[in-house]
């Protein structure tokens, strides 16, 4: 007979590694015993799709990470064995719905006997109106709870608002509809099973609305499917003119599905990039299947694909809408339209044919490839309309001028400091950043209620911009690519020397005052407070900071306003400044012979981070997979060469290897009869990009010496990175010093 309080003693140990090991020793096997019971009573087939699963295996990995050097000290104040569970799961494609399951929680002491289900299928029932009609489906004996620790309760009459109150700050949790006891005494095991074979019971009403949701989806994802292995369209004509168009391979993006960047080329000039996402869901705008395509860093056509579900071949028509912040969003639908038409693209009002859906045989009539091939000239016309992004024309030449900051239609831009959503934006987009220096990061921008001011400093190349841009963005939802208009990036100048480098000045010739974009976000900020205005200062040590952030410092230390003018005829800019506490400061700097040190008082102001590690195997993971299969041995060689350096505090970063491994997929390319060989390839982009910033005196006569090694070995041949280390060892010796420039 199960003793629940011998377990609730277990789930309290101290030692995790220990605790582990009793709760999957004393714990798993009368609980999966007791399941297996419950399994059989109810004749329920076990096989390849209906599966049981339980804790083990995360008990089991910890164990293991416990007795790891490298991980012990990370899992020894884990919550990890402080709860048990086993399930019954069902696999749909490449989903898991969980039918039932037995979880022993030590954290509230309980026993849960529920159906879990994620947030997406709620969101669904709520936009389609059914979620009264699921919520009946629970008897009233049953509770709903979420929380992965403590659990909290929502009652059925709360639902449907709680989920409304989750969309917008993108809240995602996970709920357990079941029956819930204390966890203390006895409970005999025939009415442990007796429960589980009552919720098995009473439950199946709710079971089967789950596995329609998820039927519904999975067909939606099949048609999905079908455009994304679509890689064979080479060319497209737009506006009278032919452009190559190169798609890339199909990536994972994030947990909600698949995304394929595309380039369009004419001739070898890049005109603009874009993406195609299939997503499962869009984790801010909808719980539904969605194809999202992007193009000059804005959604150029968001839709959801259930629309061609039924039981018929069904008309995909695409309703469209333009919502640019300064110009006429009727006229440009009006000459997005006829643009459509011109290419063939059938239109209806503000709606737009893309193809037919035959659900009978799950194939589009015109062929995926040609329904995808709509799906990329409708975007870039949409581009074009919106002068996003100018289309050369054989047709008509005007000159387009890019529009600066413009939210799309389907994003309303709301900030949101939570990290775990910061997080994994950033972990993934296409860049490489542990989880510490992004909670760093966050940590050293809002620990602070008033004062928002990080500078990062590090070699060359390992993402110091990015992180910036990749952070600002994620708080306000938006992935890298996007414009924020929340987010100024502002190069700075060796020849600032003083405030109004930043925050302008009166022009007694003009009879104006003369404003730069740093104040103007100041007084952007000011208007809407209640969103934080990101502002990064780049390069900022190449002017002496002191010199020109001097006012804004003290300004923000001391609450006082900056004088900017003392002209009561100029309206726009107020005769004194208040820095608001939505104003976030970021800086980075390099320092070199072209810099300036930074002086206490502005270090005393500011957290500094230093951005010097790089992770290439987190790098290579996000590389596009048909580089990985051609350039799999230069890139070990070329991690190889960057340990050697960074023994030296002389290794590169994540922009260095990047383009690094650009050029040589570009040698690739140029075919049999052009491509140089991949060993003088390697050779040249060696000497190109990574010895061109050697430079030193004695300290670095061993690692030329481990360099010229290590070329001979690898390279071979008549390595030109070879005769240039093998230069700097011979003026090493006679001058005492060395570079790589002569």
């Amino acid at each position: 007979m199960p003793n629940l309080s011998h377990y609730q003693s277990l789930f309290d140990g101290e030692n995790t590694e220990a605790r582990c090991n009793r709760v999957l020793e004393e714990v798993a096997p009368d609980v999966k015993r007791v399941f297996e019971q419950f399994i059989g009573s109810r004749d329920i087939p076990i096989g390849e799709d209906l599966y049981i699963r339980s804790y083990d295996t995360t008990l089991k990995t910890t164990i293991s990470d416990s007795r790891n050097p490298a991980l012990a000290e990370q899992k020894k104040n884990s919550d990890i064995g402080r709860k048990y569970f086993v399930g019954l799961f069902k696999k749909l494609g490449d989903k898991e719905i969980n039918f039932l399951t037995l979880e022993l929680n030590g954290i509230d002491r309980s026993v849960l006997i529920h159906t879990e289900v994620n947030f997406i299928p709620f969101w669904s029932w709520v936009k389609s109106d059914v979620i009264q009609e699921v919520l009946s489906s629970i008897p009233d004996k049953y509770s709903i709870f979420t929380g992965r620790k403590e659990k909290e309760q929502v009652s059925k009459e709360d639902m449907e608002n709680y989920i409304k109150g989750c969309i917008k700050p993108r809240k995602r949790p996970s709920f357990q509809i079941g029956m819930s006891f204390a966890l203390k005494e006895q409970l005999n095991e025939e009415e442990w099973i007796g429960h589980l074979q009552e919720a098995w019971d009473e439950l199946s009403h709710f079971r089967n609305h789950i596995n329609d949701e998820l039927q519904i989806g999975q067909r939606a994802l099949v048609a999905l499917q079908q455009l994304s292995a679509i890689r064979d369209i080479k060319k497209t004509v737009l506006l009278g003119r032919s452009y190559t168009v190169d798609l890339s391979s199909v990536e994972n993006y994030k947990s909600q599905g698949k995304r394929q960047s595309f380039q369009i080329n004419d001739g070898d000039q890049m005109i603009t990039k874009g993406s195609i996402s299939y997503l499962d869901y869009h984790d801010k705008n909808s719980p539904y299947q969605t194809i999202v395509v992007k193009v000059a860093g804005g959604n150029q056509i968001f839709t959801n694909v259930r629309e061609i579900l039924n039981n018929k071949e069904q008309e995909w028509w695409i309703k469209k809408l333009f919502a640019t912040q300064s110009m006429d969003n009727k006229e440009i639908l009006k000459n997005a339209m006829q643009l459509l038409q011109e290419h063939d693209i059938k239109v209806d009002g503000n709606s737009y044919y893309v193809g037919t859906y035959d659900n009978a045989s799950e194939t589009f009539n015109e062929g995926a490839h040609q329904v995808k091939q709509n799906f990329i000239n409708a975007a870039l016309l949409f581009a074009h309309a919106r002068k996003a992004v100018e289309l050369p024309s054989d047709i008509d030449d005007n000159d387009l001028e890019k529009e600066e900051h413009e939210l799309t239609e389907t994003e309303t831009l709301e900030p949101n400091f939570r990290l775990a959503e910061i997080y994994d934006m950033i972990e993934n987009s296409q860049f490489t950043f542990s989880k510490s220096i992004v909670r760093d990061l966050h940590l050293n921008l809002t620990a602070l209620d008033d004062k928002h001011f990080v500078v990062l400093s590090g070699i060359s190349g390992t993402g110091k911009t990015q992180i910036c841009r990749l952070y600002a963005n994620a708080v306000y939802g938006l992935e890298y690519e996007n414009e924020n208009p929340y987010f100024s990036i502002i190069p700075v100048r060796p020849d600032w020397t003083d405030a109004s480098s930043l925050f302008g000045y009166y022009s007694s010739f003009e009879k104006r005052y003369v404003k730069t974009e740093f104040l103007k976000v100041i007084l952007n900020a000011l208007k809407q407070r209640e969103k934080p205005h990101f502002i990064l200062l780049d390069e900022m040590n190449l002017a002496r900071v002191e010199y020109y952030l001097s006012d804004y410092l003290s300004a923000v230390e001391s609450r006082k306003e900056i004088p900017l003018h003392q002209d009561d005829h100029i309206t726009d800019v107020p005769q004194r400044l208040s820095i608001p506490p939505n104003i976030y400061i970021l800086g980075t700097i390099n320092v070199d012979e072209t810099t300036h040190s930074i002086s206490d008082k502005v270090l005393d102001r500011a957290f500094v981070m230093t951005l010097s590690d790089v992770d290439f195997t987190s790098f290579w993971d996000r590389v596009d997979q048909d580089m990985k299969d051609l350039l799999k041995k230069e890139f070990v060689l070329l991690k190889e060469l960057h340990a050697t350096l960074a023994k030296y505090e002389l290794h590169f970063g994540y922009r260095t290897m990047g383009e690094m491994l650009q050029k040589l997929y570009a040698n690739y390319q140029l075919g049999s009869d052009h491509a140089m060989d991949w060993k003088e390839s390697l050779d040249g982009v060696i000497a190109e990009k990574v010895l061109t910033k050697i430079r030193g005196d004695e300290r670095i006569s061993e690692m030329l010496n481990e360099l010229n090694k290590w070329l001979t070995a690898k390279i071979e041949g008549d390595s030109v990175s070879l005769q240039h280390v093998k230069r700097m060892q011979e003026e090493l010796e006679y001058y005492g010093a060395t570079q790589f420039w002569r």
